[in-house]
């Protein structure tokens, strides 16, 4: 999935940019938002009407919280199999 950046986003459809939401979201919060195109560059996510803008620094700080949740589960992992590792010493 390309990343979602104001430069870029002109050529977006209200679609596209409603799924990059729907992608983000569930990526942190393990279920589907309520989001929809409203008109011209306003959308409506979960019960608030928000810029198109909004919307996209939206997505950006989902993905960026979503990554750090998989870093902090990578670690955990790490740390895990050397506890086990050292408990079978």
């Amino acid at each position: 999935m390309p990343a979602v950046q104001e430069d870029h986003s002109s050529h977006l459809t209200p679609d596209q940019i409603t799924d990059y939401y729907r992608r983000a979201y569930r990526m942190v919060y393990n279920r589907d938002p309520q989001v929809a195109h409203a008109f011209a560059e306003w959308y409506q996510a979960n019960g608030e009407i928000v810029h198109r803008i909004t919307l996209f620094a939206e997505i950006t700080r989902l993905r960026d919280q979503a990554q750090k949740e998989r870093l902090k589960q990578a670690d955990r992992s790490v740390i895990q199999r050397l506890i086990a590792r050292l408990k079978r010493s």
